[in-house]
């Protein structure tokens, strides 16, 4: 009986959707770590953990009305610019469209000194779009919109 059943599962995992949905939960865990680590290097100004998960083509339709590519943001982020003491998210939307993953919703940042925006707290909406690239996720492009109060 025990055989038989180990057949079947064996059978069952093996199946196309099978692996597919185990794949695709498997890549939803993966970015959802990766926004949690993008945070997380924001918040302690972590350049060397920016500089590996930031593509070398990777552009930000940022809150500052201004497209960045990567060099300018982290300059910014090493000037103190972007310095923040809170940095929260809240997804609504991961979704795969072929190798990209996007990932949508709002998010809500307090700056402290030396950033010129010091005391001030943001809540936006954005869009990040994470690429699967020498076997890790990197992120190529990001959309961050301030919520008119």
């Amino acid at each position: 009986m025990k055989t038989a059943f180990g057949m079947v599962l064996i059978g069952l995992l093996s199946l196309p959707g099978a692996s597919a949905a185990q794949a695709a939960a498997d890549d939803e865990r993966e970015v959802r770590s990766a926004e949690q680590r993008h945070r997380a290097a924001f918040l302690t100004r972590d350049l060397a953990a920016l500089e590996a998960m930031l593509a070398d083509d990777f552009a930000v339709n940022s809150p500052r009305n201004t497209v960045l590519q990567k060099k300018p943001l982290l300059e910014l982020v090493r000037g103190g610019a972007l310095t923040l003491s809170s940095y929260e998210q809240q997804i609504e939307l991961l979704r795969r469209y072929g190798d990209v993953v996007a990932v949508m919703g709002g998010d809500t940042v307090t700056y402290v000194a030396p950033s010129p925006n010091a005391g001030q707290t943001q809540r936006r909406r954005f869009t990040d779009l994470w690429r699967q690239q020498g076997g890790r996720w990197v992120l190529i492009a990001r959309q961050a919109g301030i919520i008119c109060p």
